[in-house]
């Protein structure tokens, strides 16, 4: 057990730890480099479509396609990666795969073709996935099993405030927009990037003091079905992520009256939120009997805020719907922290001891593939049917929080005692 572990070390109960980062070397280390991490990709996120079509000359259709493709590489790359991290070490693949996101950020400055920038953006996108499953083996690996929930939160944080950050500097090279501008950006988010993989060398291999576990055979997680039904679930569920950064501001410009500028209030509402509020509330989730009420209530609140948003499009003054709007967004994030943490805690308890990037690399992939098909079917399902499919949306959230509720009470339903 860490020192992370013992309660006099634990997150005080305000807003931030009373020092920005924890005692406990591990949790330390792991937050330097999901922080330098988060930088790094923000700066990436916030500029990559100006710079590929700046530097690369490449068409709006060929980026897109290259995107693509990188998206679906994204999806595959979870689960053979949490093998590997199983079998190998979590720490070093965590490591060497954030070295690979640096040396493609580095490598898009020469590209000048589609082919390579395809390549590239697969090899990107891998590395990324990848070095983000390995870093949930860490945590499942390296931290006591009371405070693996509690790290999650804290890291998605600092992760929030990375993303920020980055952002902020990938908004320097568009203010300028000059080639040298873009080139500048991707030439650091590739530097911070090796910086963050150095981090995750200084981190322990294993836990210390931890008992050498018997590695179960690979693919295990295919044959649990308790599993993949909750990695079904909360693929459904995490359709609030492209909800806000996709649909959202085409259903504001299309549907309502609100000013365009108002979706990217609604963005940095969200971001901070996550920041201040989502250890707080991570830290009411200690036990699977908390997961599931958590997961429950989370999604009646991603339901009303469907009923806000839908709200926005009824014919009224601009500062109602401002204010639908801000209501939406608070009860969208506050739902999202409260099925992060219930989801975080599940998803640990339920993988087996020695397999633990296994299952956490099974269980991004409902990450990955809500963040791509997610879009378009929320397009067509918000933007382009209106009214009647946020009214289904919700429906769909609020079922599949009663349906987890339901299932994983049910002890008998599963291979594993859920009752802690």
């Amino acid at each position: 057990m860490t020192e992370f572990s013992q309660p006099e070390n634990r997150l005080k109960h305000g807003l931030f730890p009373r020092t920005i980062l924890p005692a406990d070397r591990t949790v330390r280390g792991l937050a330097i480099a999901q922080t330098m991490g988060a930088v790094a990709a923000g700066v990436y996120f916030s500029s990559s479509a100006l710079f590929f079509s700046r530097a690369s000359g490449l068409a709006p259709l060929e980026i897109g396609l290259g995107l693509t493709l990188a998206g679906l590489v994204g999806l595959l790359v979870p689960l053979p990666i949490g093998i590997l991290a199983d079998r190998w070490n979590a720490r070093n693949i965590a490591a060497w795969l954030t070295v690979g996101a640096g040396v493609s950020d580095w490598i898009f400055l020469l590209v000048s073709g589609v082919t390579a920038f395809v390549i590239t953006a697969c090899c990107f996108a891998a590395c990324l996935r990848g070095a983000m499953t390995a870093r949930m083996a860490m945590i499942a690996t390296l931290i006591d099993a009371s405070q693996r929930t509690q790290t999650s939160a804290y890291l998605r944080a600092l992760g929030n405030c990375g993303l920020s950050a980055g952002a902020m500097i990938g908004g320097l090279a568009l203010y300028f927009d000059s080639l040298t501008g873009y080139r500048l950006a991707f030439a650091l988010g590739g530097a911070i990037f090796l910086a963050a993989a150095a981090a995750y060398r200084l981190l322990p291999p294993v836990a210390p003091g931890l008992a050498t576990i018997r590695k179960g055979s690979p693919l295990t997680v295919l044959g649990d079905r308790p599993y993949m039904i909750l990695t079904l679930l909360n693929t459904v569920l995490l359709l609030y992520i492209p909800l806000l950064n996709m649909a959202l501001p085409l259903w504001i410009a299309l549907h309502t009256n609100a000013p365009l500028w108002i979706a990217s209030v609604l963005y940095g509402l969200n971001t901070i939120s996550v920041m201040l509020m989502q250890v707080r509330l991570a830290r009411r989730v200690t036990n699977a009997c908390e997961a599931r009420r958590s997961i429950f209530f989370a999604t009646l609140l991603l339901s009303v805020a469907c009923f806000f948003f839908a709200a926005m499009a009824v014919p009224s003054t601009a500062w109602l719907t401002v204010v639908f709007a801000f209501l939406a967004a608070l009860l969208h994030v506050l739902g999202e922290m409260m099925h992060m943490a219930g989801a975080w805690d599940l998803s640990f308890r339920l993988a087996p001891p020695g397999q633990e990037g296994e299952y956490q690399g099974f269980f991004n992939t409902s990450s990955a593939a809500a963040e791509m098909f997610g879009p378009i079917l929320l397009t067509a399902l918000l933007v382009g049917w209106g009214l009647p499919g946020w009214l289904l949306l919700a429906i769909v959230f609020s079922a599949t929080g009663f349906i987890i509720m339901v299932l994983f009470g049910k002890r008998a339903y599963l291979t594993r005692d859920l009752s802690g």
